[in-house]
């Protein structure tokens, strides 16, 4: 089998008892950025997030958001964003390896994966307040942040298109305007050496602070080649911040940071899945049964390819965010500016046809940039009525210069190329948006906002004879397809958000909301042999409907919160790889709007000091989802044959931590634990009829997995005052070896992309 049997759901039981708890308790809003108080020793600190750009008390805050801040993302050994979603419900976090630093993201169900830059991400990411155009570069290390929240549910009106999903929110650490500096480094299984610093210092006391920052993350891949035996290289990351802070009065503040990427790694091989009824297997005797004993034997460590996976990518980001505070407003500003360069080179199918030859060798260069500017008006009138409001512009573009697909080559052999062209667009958005707060009374409130946004995006492609047959570009105003005669698109959507929160108590608060979120559409831009891939394709959007209830009890010691909601999938767009019906050894990738969806839940979080020493945390996720209907080109209702992709029904973390003690110099031993189950998902939309013949199970269901980790840290003081800790940990201890976590069919043939299980490491981290 793929990685293990398929577990079993959990027992009626649970699901009733669930389902109970589900009709009376609502959202949870998180473990955010926690704030030091005075009662920091004697129960649960205050907790505040800025989902709502502005600082709040989570428990004021009728949004479902969870958060981690910045010690304990060091303390549970979080190296990225993908490992967050082992501590909050209905979250899915993982690695696109085709393209560079790349983040494949799903809450509830939402979810878009593919890596061309014409398609955009269901699920988005911001840092610093900065929206990123495409999930390229998303793969933030979490190296010098101060807290990353995930907003979960459609977030138009104050994050805007295509967050349909959610949104993840990272935040590094400012300035400290001291002298100082933290230092690590971190050693672990398959070669990991890992080098990272923090250094403050001031340069004009009180009016301009600087902070630099620098990693190297290094190591081996966990795969092997099942002909020499030797370890793959893995990740070859080094990246350098610069921030400067600028503080020339006491209303106003200006931060600017400057980031620098250079990613080398390489990533694992594929695994070749391909079965009978594919060119790879019946053409080219390619098939995974072949090999199906060896992958088993080694845990899914080996691989079959010769050409190494490089997806190289270099970035160079500027952010500034400046802020003037009044009496009782803040006027902000978020000014961003992206460049990105990656290529792809690789084998695709993870089997080699002949010695250093493989069957399908697609290589590709890219360029992006994008352009933001964000102004903002908050107020803090402190009376029954508040706002945020602003204006905001976005541009970006992408330059595919070049995508060849070779057909058995290992050294890109231009007597080998089978398809090539090019490709790029153009996005420019304008919007203006507010939320609106309304005190009806001293425990109720309303919320009333709405974006308006006004998108436009032009679009190119080249695809030249005699790889394609006749040849065409876009735009092109003589061409037949109209579509290619000017492919430019507008659109224009007001997203709105209502809700109401009451207070039943000082800790006690539930809300019921609304809210719309659209996604746009667009062109194809890896189109196949026909002007007609291009597209274009229709926006989607989605109603979201939320029931929260958030509490405080046992004197500030425990927390407890959930959330019931639904959401209502309109015109969903529908990603497929398939053959090129005029180039067989090749694929074409289209998007087509076929479907209508609806995702029901429950989510619950739940937090517990019962001493002061032991935190307890936990959280529960239930997720179902449904096709409304699934209509084929014929205008067939084909639903019944469809998956909903990163949609597994239940998902659940427990974990925790026990501070003990040292004697009275602050020395203590911290030993934390966490375990995280998944159940079985679907990761294509296709429902395969040809695994469950042959090897008894579909080939797109990942099979449920349970994940343990544990922690240990020391923390002491040198001889001065210099702080250190010197900590351990496993993750997944108890699975060795590697398993899939992706199944893609892509026509032509079958692969999947894989994961280590278990892996470990120590680190000393010193700090003055």
């Amino acid at each position: 089998m793929l990685n293990a049997h398929i577990t079993k759901s959990r027992s009626f039981a649970l699901i009733k008892a669930g389902a109970l708890a589900a009709t009376c308790l609502c959202s949870f809003p998180a473990i955010a950025q926690e704030a030091e108080t005075e009662e920091a020793n004697s129960g649960l600190r205050e907790i505040t997030v800025t989902a709502r750009k502005r600082v709040e008390d989570v428990q004021d805050v009728p949004i479902a958001v969870s958060a981690i801040n910045g010690d304990d993302l060091e303390e549970r050994f979080v190296p990225d964003v993908r490992a967050v979603a082992k501590y909050i419900p209905n979250v899915q976090l993982g690695q696109v390896q085709f393209s560079g630093a790349t983040l494949s993201a799903s809450i509830r169900g939402l979810t878009f994966a593919d890596i061309e830059r014409s398609f955009e991400p269901a699920v988005a990411t911001s840092i610093d307040g900065v929206f990123l155009a495409s999930n390229t570069g998303a793969l933030v290390d979490l190296f010098d942040v101060e807290s990353i929240e995930v907003l979960r549910g459609p977030q138009g009106t104050l994050f805007g298109r295509n967050t349909i999903g959610g949104i993840l929110n990272v935040r590094r650490t400012r300035p400290t305007g001291e002298f100082g500096a933290k230092l690590s480094a971190t050693v672990g299984s398959y070669g990991r050496k890992d080098f990272k610093g923090v250094f403050n210092a001031p340069i004009v006391p009180d009016v301009l602070a600087a902070k630099i920052g620098i990693f190297s993350i290094n190591g081996d891949s966990f795969t092997r080649s099942a002909f020499t035996g030797k370890r793959d290289p893995g990740l070859d990351r080094l990246g350098v911040t610069a921030t400067l802070l600028f503080t020339p009065t006491s209303n106003f503040e200006a931060i600017l940071t400057y980031e620098h990427l250079r990613d080398r790694s390489n990533y694992p091989q594929l695994v070749n899945l391909s079965l009978p009824g594919s060119l790879a297997c019946d053409a080219f005797a390619l098939c995974f049964t072949d090999n199906q004993a060896a992958y088993e034997a080694s845990n899914y460590t080996t691989h079959f390819a010769d050409l190494p996976f490089e997806v190289p990518l270099t970035a160079n980001n500027f952010t500034m965010n400046a802020k003037y505070s009044g009496e009782n407003f803040d006027i902000v500003s978020v000014t961003g500016y992206w460049k990105n360069r990656d290529s792809l080179d690789i084998d695709n199918i993870g089997e080699r046809f002949a010695p250093g030859v493989a069957l399908f060798h697609p290589v590709r260069k890219l360029r992006g940039k994008q352009f933001s500017q964000e102004l903002r008006f908050d107020s803090n009138f402190g009376g029954m009525f508040d706002i945020v409001a602003g204006l905001y512009y976005f541009r970006s573009t992408y330059s595919l210069d070049v995508q060849n697909v070779f057909l058995l080559d290992g050294t890109s052999n231009p007597a080998n190329l089978v398809d090539t062209f090019n490709a790029g667009q153009t996005v420019k958005s304008y919007a203006a948006f507010a939320e609106t707060y309304w005190k009806l009374s001293e425990n109720t409130r309303i919320t009333v906002g709405g974006r308006y946004t006004k998108e436009r995006k032009e679009f190119r492609v080249n695809k030249p004879a005699p790889y394609t047959t006749p040849a065409y570009s876009c735009p092109d105003p003589t061409s037949t397809y109209a579509p290619c005669a000017d492919p430019v698109l507008t659109f224009g959507r007001f997203t709105p958000r209502v809700s109401i929160d009451q207070k039943f108590g000082e800790d006690i608060m539930a809300y019921v909301s609304w809210s719309r979120g659209f996604r746009s559409g667009g062109w194809n831009g890896r189109p196949g042999s026909a002007p007609q891939t291009i597209g274009p394709y229709a926006p989607e959007s989605v109603d979201s409907y939320e029931l929260g209830l958030r509490t405080k009890f046992a004197d500030n010691r425990a927390l407890f919160n959930a959330t019931v909601f639904q959401t209502n999938y309109n015109n969903k767009q529908e990603d497929q790889i398939r053959a090129n019906p005029l180039i067989p050894a090749s694929t074409i990738t289209f998007v087509e709007n076929a479907s209508k969806a609806r995702f029901r839940g429950v989510e619950m979080e739940a937090q517990f000091l019962p001493t002061d020493q032991l935190n307890l945390r936990a959280s529960l996720g239930y997720l179902k989802g449904k096709y409304l209907s699934f209509l084929n080109a014929a205008g067939v209702d084909i639903s019944a044959t469809k998956n909903l992709r990163y949609a597994p029904e239940w998902n659940w973390s427990v974990g925790g931590d026990y501070t003990i003690p040292l004697g009275s110099g602050g020395n203590e031993f911290i030993v934390g634990a966490n375990v995280k189950y998944l159940a079985k998902y679907a990761t294509e939309s296709g429902k395969d009829v040809v695994g469950p013949a042959i090897l008894g199970y579909a080939r797109e269901i990942i099979p449920a997995h349970t994940t343990t980790d544990f922690t240990l840290t020391y923390k002491g003081l040198f001889a001065g005052g210099t702080e250190y800790k010197l900590s351990g940990f496993v993750n997944d201890a108890f699975h060795k070896g590697a398993r899939i976590v992706r199944s893609s069919e892509a026509g032509v043939f079958w692969f999947g992309d894989r994961i280590p299980n278990r892996t470990w490491g120590v680190e000393l981290q010193v700090e003055f």
